[in-house]
């Protein structure tokens, strides 16, 4: 099976057969999409190396399978665009409670990390340098601030930083030019910015 015939045929499939009320289809959605779900998971703990030395790649995913598959009980996504969207805020939320958990005030990283010296590399990366309470609230902060973007950017924003899609890919996805789709990441770039007082300087840091 092709990613390009996951991406087009088979999972609009499932997804028409969730709408219909098919449990099986999910489980078998999971199975076809559990490839790029897992590359999400390793780029994701590449991206916040500190979290990493305390979580697996298999235990990212397999937690946000579980998120996924819990929300899949109440939400019917209509398309490739409502399910990914829907992935990409399971693996935001199981972001968050890796870090909190990892580098709250009781977590062993908090208490153990040794690498208390590691640079900053931009407001996506907070967890890179987390000492305390503040970053943990700026990092809280910058995933709140993504799920109040306007439905479109926010899709955007979850594509391309959660996912590692291109924007040309998202384009193709949602049916639009290019443009359309630089615009509303650069517009999702400015809003974050003011949210977060300059803590995100760049989306693509």
């Amino acid at each position: 099976m092709s990613e390009s015939s996951v991406d087009t045929i088979r999972l609009h499939a499932w997804l028409r057969r969730i709408e219909a009320g098919d449990l099986a289809a999910r489980d078998e959605l999971l199975g076809g999409v559990c490839r790029r779900l897992e590359g999400l998971a390793r780029k994701m703990l590449r991206r916040f190396p500190r979290v990493g030395r305390w979580a697996q790649t298999d235990d990212v995913l397999q937690n946000s399978l579980l998120r996924l598959l819990r929300a899949l009980q109440d939400i019917r996504p209509d398309s490739m665009r409502s399910f990914y969207g829907l992935a990409a805020a399971q693996m935001r939320r199981e972001l968050l409670d890796l870090v909190r958990h990892f580098y709250g005030p009781q977590g062993v990283g908090a208490n153990h990390d040794s690498q208390a010296d590691t640079p900053n590399r931009g407001a996506l990366n907070p967890v890179e340098n987390t000492d305390g309470d503040a970053d943990l609230e700026q990092w809280s902060a910058f995933h709140e601030a993504v799920e109040l973007l306007p439905a479109e950017e926010r899709e955007v924003v979850g594509l391309v930083f959660y996912h590692g899609w291109t924007q040309g890919q998202v384009a193709e996805l949602f049916g639009v030019d290019e443009r359309t789709i630089r615009r509303r990441w650069r517009s999702a770039n400015l809003k974050l910015f003011e949210a977060l007082k300059g803590f995100t300087s760049d989306l693509t840091d």
